[in-house]
């Protein structure tokens, strides 16, 4: 089972880096900054050592033997116990492609190793608070943040926006005279309907994230009833010391 990282100190940061060069000269550079500084040489180190310590924060290179830093960042969001710790890829590879390829498996940001340290620390920083944040709000305010949204969106946005495109589809009947004239009563027609998906897929993401919030209370509250009987048997157990042996 994953140990959590200490709580003293700014954070816990895990290096993946297999330049034993580049490794020392960001680990001396955290630890300046007050973190505690975890190397691991390749993919593979670097997924043993997530089992062994969850850390604050992974600063991961792409290019290791083994398992590359994409693969290990996907596994870092695939894995139950480490799917939310945020992940700064750090890597030489500063190509479009890359930094896609980084994004889509799951990385919070993407460095390139030329960036300046300054720079590069005020970024950890940043995440490292902006995800203490999000853990300290509870389910329950993020679900009254949600619907808050949503009741705010829905006749704020949904009523003006169905009304207009209504009025584009009437005046797209007409008929402009001129092709630039449809087109911009096409586009602003699409545009619109994207505004009202929108709407609707924030109503839906509300409606089941409060269902599934429901759900989870409902189990709670029946764990919760087991231990109280569980405890209540065993108080009776104990005032009554034949019941405990079965009356022998």
């Amino acid at each position: 089972m994953t140990e959590p990282a200490a709580a003293a100190g700014p954070g816990h940061i895990l290096i993946v880096e297999d330049s034993e060069f580049q490794s020392k000269f960001y680990a001396k550079l955290l630890e300046r900054e007050g973190y505690s500084v975890e190397i691991a040489a390749s993919g593979e180190e670097g997924l043993a050592a997530l089992r062994k310590r969850r850390p604050d924060l992974v600063l991961l290179d792409v290019q290791l033997p083994g398992v590359d830093g994409f693969h290990v960042c996907a596994a870092i969001r695939d894995g139950t116990e480490t799917h939310d710790i945020p992940v700064i890829i750090l890597s030489s590879k500063t190509e479009v492609p890359s930094v896609m390829a980084g994004l889509r498996t799951g990385a919070d940001d993407y460095v390139g190793k030329q960036t300046d340290t300054g720079s590069l620390i005020a970024r950890i920083a940043r995440l490292l608070e902006r995800t203490r944040t999000y853990r300290r709000v509870s389910d329950s305010e993020r679900l009254n943040l949600l619907q808050s949204a949503a009741a705010t969106l829905s006749p704020g946005i949904r009523e003006p926006a169905a009304a207009a495109l209504a009025k584009v589809a009437e005046l797209e009947a007409y008929r402009f005279p001129h092709e630039r004239q449809q087109r911009a009563a096409r586009y602003l027609r699409q545009y619109l309907a994207r505004i009202l998906r929108l709407v609707e897929n924030i109503e839906t993401v509300s409606r089941l994230a409060s269902e599934a919030f429901v759900e989870r209370q409902k189990l709670v509250d029946v764990e919760r009833a087991l231990d109280e009987a569980e405890h209540h048997a065993r108080f009776a157990d104990d005032l009554d010391p034949e019941r405990s042996t079965g009356g022998a």
